[in-house]
């Protein structure tokens, strides 16, 4: 019998900047006004992603997050743009959690 590697999980903090609401304010199916708070980028969203195993890094990681996200949000929310991680970088930030507590999990 084969053991399956238990695969470890990387969460990431992405925050919304600017940049993305005044694109959703130009697009015809998000007329949604945003809120002053908004506005400011406090707008945050927490994202795991499975690690791909050896030979894979931090690096691997970021882009494939942020490729991901993208994807997410054209089926979350319909909006369609380039998949890179360019275009992420100028919508959104983002940063690897430090240390992830699942509240849940007995101590």
């Amino acid at each position: 019998m084969r053991r399956r590697m238990e695969m470890e999980r990387v969460y990431y903090v992405v925050t919304f900047k600017p940049a993305y609401f005044e694109l959703l304010r130009g697009t015809a199916s998000h007329q949604e006004p945003a809120s002053d708070e908004t506005e400011a980028g406090l707008q945050r969203m927490v994202v795991a992603l499975t690690q791909g195993g050896f030979g894979q890094d931090v690096v691997d990681d970021e882009r494939q997050v942020k490729e991901r996200f993208l994807q997410y949000l054209f089926f979350a929310s319909d909006l369609d743009m380039p998949r890179t991680a360019e275009v992420f970088d100028k919508y959104f930030e983002i940063d690897q959690a430090e240390e992830f507590v699942d509240l849940d999990e007995d101590i």
